[in-house]
C-alpha cells in the first residue's frame, strides 16, 4: 500500500542555531561596531551561529526502590541528576570574533596572566553598580559570570519549531584549534559549558 506524501518529508533538513547570551561584566566591553578590532571589547552579535554536536543532554528522573512485603516496587526518585555539560561544535569566523568572545569569558573566570577572577574589575563598572542597587535582593556572585544560552531547532522551512534555555551557563573548556593550509574548508572547533537547569518550549 502506497501513500502519498509531501517530499518535505522525506528527507528532513533539520538545523540548530543557538544565541548566547552575555553575564553583565561582558556586556560592558560589548560593542556593536563591527570594525572594532581589539581586546577590550567583544561583539555579543557573533555568538548567533549554527552549531552542531552533542547539543541536547540526556534528561532523566531516575527511579528507586523500595521493599515492600518481601517485593521490589520502583517509583520515582522526582528528583533531577546534575546536567552533563554540552559540548558544541562551531565554525570560528573569519575575523575569530566569535571565539574572542569565548575566551573573553573564560578570561573573566580565570585571567590568563594573574590567574584571579574579573582581574579587570569589569563587573565594578558603573552600569553593572546600578543594575545591582536596582535589584530587591542583593546578586548572586555566580550571576556575574553565568548566563542563559538558547538553541532553537529549526524545521526543513527554516522555521523555529522548539526551544531549549539552558540557564545559569557558563563555559567551561575552549577546543584547540588544527589547521592545515593543505586541506579546504573552514576552521572548527568545540566549547563546553555547564548549566543549572534545562527548560523546553515548543513555538
Amino acid at each position: 500500500m502506497s501513500l502519498n506524501q509531501s517530499q518535505f518529508n522525506k528527507s528532513r533538513l533539520d538545523k540548530f542555531l543557538m544565541v548566547i547570551n552575555l553575564p553583565d561584566p561582558l556586556k560592558g566591553i560589548n560593542t556593536t561596531d563591527l570594525s572594532v578590532h581589539t581586546d577590550n571589547k567583544i561583539n555579543e552579535n557573533s555568538l548567533q551561529f549554527s552549531v552542531y554536536g552533542a547539543v541536547i543532554p540526556n534528561i532523566a528522573v531516575p527511579e528507586i526502590t523500595e521493599q515492600y512485603a518481601g517485593q521490589s516496587f520502583k517509583i520515582s526518585s522526582h528528583t533531577r541528576p546534575p546536567y552533563e555539560n554540552v559540548s558544541v561544535n562551531f565554525t570560528v569566523d573569519s575575523r575569530f570574533n566569535n571565539y574572542w568572545v569565548l575566551y573573553k569569558w573564560l578570561d573573566l573566570l580565570n585571567n590568563d596572566k594573574l590567574s584571579v577572577f574579573d582581574s579587570d574589575d569589569l563587573s565594578k563598572t558603573p552600569a553593572i553598580a546600578t543594575s545591582n542597587r536596582n535589584k530587591v535582593k542583593s546578586p548572586n556572585p555566580a550571576s556575574l559570570y553565568q548566563a542563559d544560552i538558547t538553541l532553537y531547532a529549526k524545521d526543513e522551512y527554516d522555521e523555529n519549531v522548539v526551544k531549549f534555555i539552558y540557564t545559569n551557563a557558563f563555559p567551561v573548556n575552549l577546543g584547540g584549534i588544527n589547521f592545515n593550509y593543505r586541506t579546504e574548508g573552514e576552521i572548527e572547533t568545540t566549547f563546553e559549558f555547564a548549566f543549572s537547569q534545562l527548560l523546553v518550549e515548543l513555538l
